[in-house]
This record gives C-alpha cells, sequence and structure tokens, in this order.
C-alpha cells in the first residue's frame, strides 16, 4: 500500500550574490504516519567542493543542516499530521542561508527506506542516470559480442513469482534459467556502491527463495572506476559470497563460455 509522503531537496549555497548551489541532501516525511528521514551528503563531495572550493564552509552547512533536521525529526514523532505537513512547508521556505531547501513536494512511496535512497541517489548522488546508461553500454556490447559468437537464446526477459518481479537484459530459459547482468560500480560515493550491489543482491536472492532462478546460475558481469577500490571489493565479495559467478565485463571470453554452457 502506497503512502502519501513529501520530501525536499537540500542544497548548499554560499555565494548569496551568485544566487548557486548544490543539491547536498534529501529530506523525506510520511505525515500520517509521523516519521521524518534525511540523508546528507558526506563533507568530502568532490563535486561541490571542486565548483565552490570551500570545503570548510561545506563541512559546517551540513553541521548546521543536520542539527536542523534532527530537530524537525524529533518533532516529528510527537505531531499531528497537519502540524507535520505545515512545519515542512516552514522548512521549505525561501531563506538567505548556507543551506536553503526547494520547495516541498509531493510522492506516493511503497518502501521508505528505499524511496530515500532512489531520490539521494537521483539528486545528490548524480550517479543514477549516468550509472544506468553505463550499464545499458554493457548490455549492448555483450549483445554484440553474442552475435558475433552465435549465441542466440539471451533475451531481454522478466522472471516473476508471487513476490519477485525481476527484469533481466539477458535471461536463457530452458530446462535451466540462467542470467547475465551487467553491474557498474563507479558510483561517486563507496555507500552508493554498497547499495547498488546490496539492491540487485536481495532482488535475486528473494528469487531463488521463490524457485525463479537459482543463483549459480546468474553471471554477473561487473565494471568499476579506480576509486572507491575497498568498497568495490566489499561488493564483489558479497557477490561472490552469495554464490552469484562474477567477471569482469570485459573478459568477453568468460562471458561467452558462460552463455555457451547453457545453450549447448
Amino acid at each position: 500500500m502506497s503512502d502519501a509522503c513529501i520530501y525536499c531537496i537540500v542544497r548548499f549555497a554560499p555565494f548569496v550574490e551568485t544566487d548557486e548551489f548544490a543539491n547536498a541532501g534529501i529530506v523525506l516525511s510520511a505525515p500520517a504516519s509521523r516519521r521524518m528521514e534525511y540523508r546528507l551528503a558526506s563533507e568530502n563531495l568532490e563535486r561541490v567542493n571542486h565548483f565552490f572550493g570551500c570545503a570548510p564552509v561545506f563541512a559546517k552547512a551540513l553541521e548546521i543542516a543536520q542539527n536542523e533536521l534532527d530537530a524537525v525529526r524529533a518533532m516529528t514523532t510527537e505531531a499531528q499530521e497537519s502540524q507535520i505537513v505545515n512545519h515542512f512547508r516552514f522548512l521549505t521556505e525561501p531563506k538567505e542561508s548556507l543551506i536553503r531547501f526547494s520547495p516541498m513536494r509531493s510522492i506516493l512511496v511503497e518502501n521508505f527506506d528505499a524511496t530515500l535512497d532512489e531520490l539521494f541517489g537521483r539528486y545528490i548522488d548524480r550517479q543514477g542516470m549516468a550509472r544506468d546508461r553505463r550499464e545499458e553500454v554493457m548490455v549492448r556490447e555483450i549483445r554484440t559480442l553474442f552475435t558475433e559468437a552465435s549465441i542466440r537464446s539471451f533475451r531481454d526477459d522478466t522472471l516473476t513469482g508471487d513476490l519477485t518481479k525481476l527484469h533481466l537484459p539477458l535471461v536463457h530459459r530452458s530446462e535451466v534459467v540462467a542470467a547475465i547482468k551487467p553491474l557498474a560500480f563507479d558510483q561517486a560515493e563507496p555507500s552508493a556502491i554498497l547499495d547498488h550491489c546490496d539492491q540487485w543482491l536481495m532482488k535475486f536472492v528473494r528469487a531463488e527463495r521463490e524457485g525463479v532462478i537459482q543463483l549459480k546460475n546468474v553471471l554477473i558481469a561487473e565494471n568499476d572506476s579506480p576509486r572507491h577500490r575497498k568498497a568495490v571489493q566489499i561488493a564483489k565479495d558479497s557477490i561472490q559470497e552469495r554464490g552469484l559467478q562474477l567477471v569482469d565485463y570485459q573478459a568477453t571470453q568468460k562471458i561467452a563460455a558462460f552463455a555457451k554452457a547453457y545453450v549447448q
């Protein structure tokens, strides 16, 4: 069941004269449930510090935002629904401050925590669209590989169960269901890398529990950047510990060998 929620974007605006700002966090509230949570960027967010060149000021602004939002969150647990909405509206009114808030927005939410993560990824991490495009490129390259190798049984498909609806770009259906999922671990923050990994692992684990697919028949073709090596390694370890197969997506021979094992 969906809940009516409201949210706003936390903005860092150090220079009043230019009216420039950078997205620095997300605030999400479910007034009917008396719940409010927020997520702020790291004070080391390279995009913001590189653009404005004032890392100490950004760190202080985040501290100010955290104190203000903690107070709002405490109030939310005890207030009435109308009071929560009114206070949220007051929070988002235009102010001359290092920290500002976007106008209040409405959204229907099924999973509060997942929505907060999604909004953060969209507006602050800013890797969502780039990551999705990167993974689309990876899919196209694997499909080209399969065409050249005359592998034609892996197609875009959706695996379904009572609690599972798993859309994948490369699925083989025969006596055994197999799948290849490219994952790009090139997010700006280490936590975003782990979140992206965990979200897909959760989907595959749920699918296996419903008998939709076995994890041993899933190949993760991963691509990562030189940054955040620790987070990338933890993500890779998590994938292999769950029993999924893992290769670098540029290891074309291994990907082709995986696919041919099911085609033959």
